[in-house]
């Protein structure tokens, strides 16, 4: 007994604990099934589908090692005529319990047994005196023989279950209406009071501080609070319709008045209260709302400030603007009815519209309503004169009655009239120049929508005027023109007489060079009325002045070149010159006095040097010369070039003074390459010397070959003083030297020679220098085109 009194508590326990009752059932059903010792609990919830009333398996707990069924499709969905007897019995609210195989029912037995369930027990669950389900007990292990007081304890936990189901609905439904009364004050953006007038105790719902930002403690619950809050304009008119309501003056109590806001502005609020009375018609207390309505009023203000600047704006236009009925009846005129026409307004109004003009029939006048058609016609005047006018007329609809009325204007054209001819002989004789021009006018709208264009467009553009029309011309000018003109464009109104160069895209997608003129069009009223250009094709004149300056820095460059060569030729030639002579003078002293072999050696090999420089520039100056005046012939032929690599390093760099060598490493397949050998060997030692000449004391230079699938890689690497950074740009100048070469000899041609034999035979060259090393990339094709 005591294990069911354990269950019994538990159970209830979670159905209490438990918000949730799914969790709740759950909860149960384990505390039932490890305290009675069963194998299974369960839970089987009733649900009609398609009319029919069918079980769903919703709830389980399992001992160890017993097979759950919990989602298992045949246990849910199953109709209760399946199971004859079960449904009749439990309906009745009565438990069903024995043992499987003494059941009489094929299919519950082999369901029961194909679970493993030799003994069991349902008790019917009811919530809200409605059959909700049942839970079910199972023993698979014994056979096991219910006592009656284990039964009946757990019908008791069944009917319990269905009490905290009610329950639940119960709250659930209270929450649900709490919630919805809860969202409708709120959003209704309402606050609620109560007024005690016995007391005079004022309290209040929320939404108080939404409104006005105040808490309800800030508000208290005196009512002099409001004398402070309330607008000093509103107050006295409150304060008089309130007491007016409550010595029943009056029988309404509601309003519109501004409450001063927490932060200091006044908020718009609409305010409404009902008296109660007690059984002796004595008032007793006041409950009102208000609402904010702040953002209504700011809308009635904003409106009532705009149909005051649409009077004006109606009332000040230069023409007549008319309202009238279908019929043609007037009921509206502005002030410029009797400026115009000398008529009364009040007088005319209730007149046909038909009365005052002329030229214009109401077949007409009804047949372009909403055409967007202008209509030309006389007004009569007062003095019964006629005036030239336009009308414009739109059919409209009513919003307050969906009834229609015509909305028109007239426009006096008086002056028009007189200035037509004299516009259409102006027109004339411009059109004869711009058509005969050799220039492209084009006039522009102010935002630059061309508007005309002269027909020598498709001589100049080629397009034709049709394809220029209402176009932006911006669509046609040099992407990288266009901010210039934009600029110019928005500023235009403060560049009289401007010219405009930028390039212009043709029918063809050819740009050519545009000079263009531009000036404001203007009325005689000084008034802007778009744009005119002259625009002439100069693409010739640029290309003839560009050939022109390249000719003279050519010439200049050229004079540079001279006056460079001059310089460097008489410094160059002087030095060497210099020391050969001193050399030869020292080598006549020590020819009288004893001769010492080391001495005139040394003599010897200075002499020797001078002229290997003076060699060295002279033919430097040579192949400069010869490759620039195009005299340098190009004689191709296929070499291997390991070979030439090994001759070109015994020939001249075998016997270096300092003892070095240099280093070479090959990379890659060995291929044949074709090439100028004279060229070749040009470049490679003009490199190579310059590795050696300006590395002395340091480490041995080195010459990297690398064959690629298309060409190869020839790498001069040394370790010497390297290249200034702020020099790198000035290395392929003819006579340039670094500033860090001053003690080393040279001419200056080295380098810009090796770039142009190194581009004759299509070959690239760049040069990489870090303090303490400098690398020259050759790329070279294999095969020359």
């Amino acid at each position: 007994m005591n294990h069911l009194l354990k269950a019994i508590s538990e159970a209830n326990n979670h159905l209490l604990r438990e918000n949730n009752i799914n969790n709740a059932l759950q909860e149960c059903i384990r505390a039932l099934g490890s305290n009675i010792l069963v194998d299974r609990c369960y839970i089987f919830k009733n649900e009609f589908k398609d009319g029919i009333l069918v079980l769903n398996y919703e709830f389980e707990w399992c001992k160890e090692n017993v097979t759950p069924f919990l989602g298992n499709p045949d246990l849910s969905g199953m109709p209760y005529e399946a199971f004859p007897g079960l449904y009749e019995t439990l309906i009745q609210n009565l438990p069903l319990y024995g043992l499987v195989h003494e059941s009489n029912n094929v299919l519950f037995r082999e369901t029961m047994e194909m679970q493993g369930i030799l003994s069991y027990l349902f008790t019917p669950i009811f919530s809200d005196d409605q059959f909700w389900g049942w839970i079910g007990f199972d023993d698979c292990e014994s056979e096991r023989i219910w006592q009656e007081e284990e039964v009946n304890v757990l019908h008791t936990v069944a009917r319990n279950i269905g009490i905290c189901l009610n329950q639940d609905k119960v709250v659930s439904k209270l929450e649900t209406t709490l919630d919805e009364l809860n969202f409708y004050i709120k959003s209704s953006s309402q606050a609620k009071w109560e007024w005690n007038l016995k007391t005079h105790q004022i309290t209040y719902s929320f939404n108080w501080n939404e409104i006005l930002g105040y808490t309800i403690e800030e508000l208290g619950s005196n009512l002099e609070v409001w004398k402070e809050k309330v607008h000093p304009d509103d107050y006295d008119v409150i304060r008089n319709q309130l007491f007016n309501y409550i010595f029943k003056k009056t029988d309404r109590y509601d309003g519109v008045a501004r409450i001063l806001h927490k932060k200091g502005h006044y908020v718009w609020i609409k305010y409404s209260g009902i008296m109660l009375m007690d059984s002796l018609g004595t008032p007793t207390k006041i409950i009102g709302s208000q609402i904010d309505i702040s953002a209504i009023k700011e809308k009635e203000i904003e409106l009532a400030q705009q149909r005051n600047d649409f009077d004006n704006m109606v009332n000040n236009l230069a023409e007549i603007v008319f309202k009238t009925d279908l019929n043609g009846t007037l009921t509206f005129l502005n002030k410029q009815w009797e400026k115009i026409t000398g008529f009364d307004i009040k007088e005319s109004i209730g007149q046909s519209i038909f009365n005052f003009l002329t030229h214009i029939d109401t077949e007409s006048f009804h047949q372009n309503i909403n055409q967007s058609k202008v209509l030309e016609g006389k007004l009569m005047h007062h003095k019964e004169k006629k005036i030239n006018v336009l009308l414009l007329l739109s059919l409209q609809t009513d919003l307050k009655d969906n009834s229609q009325f015509i909305l028109g204007s007239i426009t006096n054209i008086n002056d028009l009239i007189s200035l037509r001819k004299e516009l259409q002989i102006s027109e004339q004789k411009y059109r004869f120049i711009a058509e005969n021009t050799s220039d492209l006018v084009v006039q522009h709208e102010f935002n630059g929508i061309v508007k005309y264009i002269s027909n020598n467009c498709d001589r100049i553009t080629g397009y034709t005027v049709e394809e220029l029309l209402n176009q932006d011309p911006y669509q046609f000018i040099h992407p990288d023109d266009i901010q210039e003109i934009v600029t110019k464009h928005n500023n235009i109104l403060n560049l009289p007489n401007e010219v405009i160069t930028f390039r212009f895209l043709k029918k063809n997608q050819e740009y050519v060079w545009f000079e263009t003129s531009v000036k404001i069009m203007k009325d005689s009223a000084d008034r802007v009325l778009g744009i005119q250009t002259s625009s002439r094709d100069i693409s010739q004149r640029l290309n003839d002045q560009e050939e022109v300056k390249r000719a003279l820095e050519k010439q200049s460059e050229l004079n540079d070149l001279k006056s460079g060569f001059v310089t460097m030729a008489s410094h160059q030639f002087r030095t060497p010159l210099s020391v050969i002579y001193s050399n030869i003078e020292l080598l006549h002293l020590k020819m009288n006095q004893s001769i010492n072999k080391e001495e005139i050696k040394m003599i010897t090999d200075r002499i020797t040097s001078e002229v290997d420089r003076m060699t060295e520039l002279m033919n430097n100056i040579l192949l400069f010369g010869e490759n620039e005046s195009n005299k340098l012939k190009i004689d191709l032929k296929t070499i291997a070039f390991e070979e030439f690599i090994d001759r070109l390093i015994e020939t001249y760099y075998q016997q270096e003074k300092d003892g070095r060598k240099l280093i070479v490493t090959m990379q890659g397949s060995k291929q044949k390459i074709e090439t100028d050998e004279r060229l070749l060997l040009h470049i490679l030692t003009n490199l190579i010397s310059n590795a050696f000449k300006y590395s002395i004391g340091c480490e041995q230079p080195e010459l990297v070959i690398t064959y690629f699938d298309h060409y190869y890689k020839i790498e001069i690497i040394d370790y010497g003083i390297g290249i200034l950074p702020e020099e790198n740009k000035h290395l392929f100048k003819s006579f340039f030297r670094g500033s860090n070469t001053a003690n080393i000899k040279g001419s200056g041609l080295g380098l810009i020679i090796a770039k142009q034999f190194t581009e004759l035979l299509n070959g690239s060259i760049c040069i990489e220098s870090i303090p303490k090393n400098t690398r020259v990339i050759l790329e070279f094709p294999y095969k020359q085109m």
